[in-house]
């Protein structure tokens, strides 16, 4: 069984994976769910640069590779915050303007009901 330090080879291959499973939830999270893009990039780096340092303290194995893999899987991040941002922009866009049109017809509205209560205090005097 191949070593590094003491680290198993069996280990590596289960942080990877957990890290990287790790941030397409957390990019998917923050990018589609919360339509907050570039905070999965940030939240990735800020994780894994946190345990870049803290598992040498228990691992035979330097910081610098972890911080390196930290910055790596950060761009991997932003590059999926662009797609999502991407891919959700024209429902996005609908959004707004569905937004709006509900606010005209408000606006509308209050205006017609403002008008109304104006004639109604005519009429009553």
């Amino acid at each position: 069984m191949f070593t590094l330090g003491d680290i198993s080879f069996y280990e590596i291959p289960n942080f990877l994976l957990i890290t990287i499973v790790g941030m397409l939830v957390i990019s998917i999270l923050f990018g589609l769910l919360m339509g907050r893009f570039i905070f999965a990039p940030v939240v990735t780096f800020l994780l894994l640069a946190i345990s870049a340092f803290i598992l040498p303290n228990f691992y035979d194995i330097k910081y610098q590779p972890l911080l390196g893999y930290a910055g790596f899987l950060s761009v991997i991040a932003l590059i999926l915050s662009i797609i999502f941002w991407y891919m959700t922009r024209d429902r996005r866009k609908a959004k707004r303007m569905k937004q709006k049109e509900l606010d005209e017809q408000k606006r509308y509205d209050n205006i017609q009901n403002q008008s109304e209560m104006e004639s109604v205090k005519r009429h009553e005097k």
